[in-house]
C-alpha cells in the first residue's frame, strides 16, 4: 500500500488563533480611528492573499503601505501568540495517526522560524517530518512551498491528503493534486468551506473518524 501522508495547516486548523488574528485586528483599526469589527465579520471577510483581506477591512494602502500595516500586525501578534493554544484533542490525534501509519507534515503561510518555535513549545514537532512555512510575514499564500514540500516528500500527491481552515487550502489541493478536507472553528465561516464542495467537518473528533474509519 501506498505510504499516506497527511499535510496539515497550521493557523486555525491545527492552532485556535483565529478569535486572536481578529483581536490584533481590532487593535490595529483602533489605534487609527477605524471602524472594528465583530468576529462573524472577520471571518466572512477574511482571505487570501492576506493583502486582499487587509483591502476588504478597509486599508488604503495610497496612504500606508501594506508592507507597513502588516509587519504592525505580526508584531503585536507575535507578542501575543502564546494567548492562543491548540485544538482541543491535537497531540492525541498526532499520536493517534502516526501509530497509524500517517506520515504527518505542515504547509502554512506562517513564517517558517515561528512555526518551528511554536510547534516546539507545544511539544508536537516530532510528529511532523516536514514544517514548510513562508520565508516572509507578509502570507501571500502557500502554493510554491507547497510544491517544494511535494519535492521534499517525494511521494505521489494523490496519496496525500490536505487539512485545512479556509478555501485556499482547497485551491492549493487542487493544483497540487492532494484530497483535502475543510474544517470549522478556523479562519472562514462554514458557508463559504461549503462552496468547494470538499467534505466539511466539525472538529477534530471528525477528522479522526474520518481518517481512522
Amino acid at each position: 500500500m501506498a505510504e499516506r501522508t497527511l499535510i496539515w495547516d497550521w493557523n486555525g486548523t491545527l492552532f485556535n488563533d483565529a478569535w486572536l488574528c481578529h483581536d490584533v485586528m481590532n487593535w490595529s483599526l483602533a489605534k487609527r480611528d477605524m471602524p472594528t469589527m465583530s468576529f462573524e465579520h472577520y471571518l466572512s471577510i477574511f482571505t487570501f492573499p492576506v493583502i486582499e483581506y487587509y483591502r476588504r477591512v478597509g486599508f488604503d494602502f495610497e496612504r500606508e503601505p501594506f508592507e507597513v500595516v502588516g509587519a504592525e500586525f505580526i508584531a503585536e501578534y507575535e507578542r501575543r501568540r502564546l494567548e492562543a493554544q491548540l485544538r482541543d484533542g491535537v497531540p492525541e490525534l498526532l499520536t493517534e495517526l502516526k501509530t497509524a501509519g500517517w506520515r504527518q507534515c505542515i504547509l502554512s503561510a506562517y513564517q517558517q522560524q515561528t512555526l518551528e518555535d511554536l510547534t516546539t513549545h507545544f511539544g508536537v514537532r516530532s510528529f511532523f517530518d516536514h514544517v514548510a512555512g513562508h520565508d516572509d510575514i507578509y502570507a501571500s499564500g502557500k502554493i510554491a512551498q507547497g510544491r517544494r514540500l511535494v519535492e521534499a516528500l517525494d511521494g505521489d500527491p494523490a496519496s496525500m491528503v490536505l487539512v485545512g481552515d479556509t478555501e485556499h487550502d482547497a485551491e492549493i489541493a487542487a493544483e497540487l493534486g492532494f484530497a483535502c478536507l475543510l474544517i470549522e472553528g478556523g479562519n472562514q465561516p462554514v458557508e463559504v468551506l461549503k462552496k468547494t464542495g470538499l467534505p466539511v467537518l466539525t472538529d477534530l473528533a471528525e477528522v479522526r473518524a474520518f481518517l481512522l474509519s
